[in-house]
């Protein structure tokens, strides 16, 4: 009877997984999402320590004109994340920004995933407030753009997150994830 289960649960595992390319969409979403939570969210507001975890994970910086026309003239620092998966970058700024850009990536699934980070961090004293949460008409099509402020009761400053998600084949980079110190409202 074991053997039965283990065999059933096993077809199940490989029928689930066989779905999915391992570079398609779902796992660019999965890959740029992990990025996020790795560099990004242990990093919040400290470029410094953005810095350490890209060194451990062993980013290179992107070309200089490739950096420029993703920072569009502005200062930071753009590291590639690319892998067999799929184009992933990973952008520092001044203003203590990261943020995980993917090419291409399931847009639906990456938003999903966002507001579940976002929304698992509720708890008594922090405050999750959306700041928007609507369409956008931008460069190669329709973008889906969410924004949250999370801070703790009573507090001035917090974080600002935002996902930017194009489902459209046009659309030069489909998944924008962002992080970034604000101002609590």
């Amino acid at each position: 009877m074991k053997r039965i289960l283990l065999a059933v649960a096993l077809m199940n595992f490989i029928c689930a997984h066989a779905q999915e390319s391992p570079s398609g969409p779902i796992a660019q979403s999965n890959a740029a999402t992990r990025l996020f939570m790795d560099l990004c969210i242990p990093s919040a507001g400290d470029t410094a320590k953005l810095r350490e975890l890209v060194d451990r994970y062993h980013l290179r910086h992107t070309d200089v004109s490739f950096s420029q026309k993703v920072l569009r003239g502005k200062p930071g620092e753009v590291w590639s994340a690319s892998s067999s998966v799929g184009e992933f970058v990973v952008i520092s700024q001044p203003d203590n920004s990261c943020s995980v850009w993917a090419r291409r990536a399931n847009a639906a699934t990456s938003i999903d995933q966002f507001k579940r980070i976002v929304l698992g961090t509720q708890r008594p004293g922090l405050l999750v407030k959306v700041l928007e949460d609507r369409d956008i008409e931008g460069q190669g099509g329709t973008y889906r753009y969410l924004s949250y402020v999370l801070s703790k009761e009573g507090r001035q400053s917090g974080l600002y997150a935002s996902a930017i998600a194009s489902a459209s084949p046009t659309a030069e980079v489909q998944v924008r994830l962002r992080l970034m110190p604000a101002k609590a409202e």
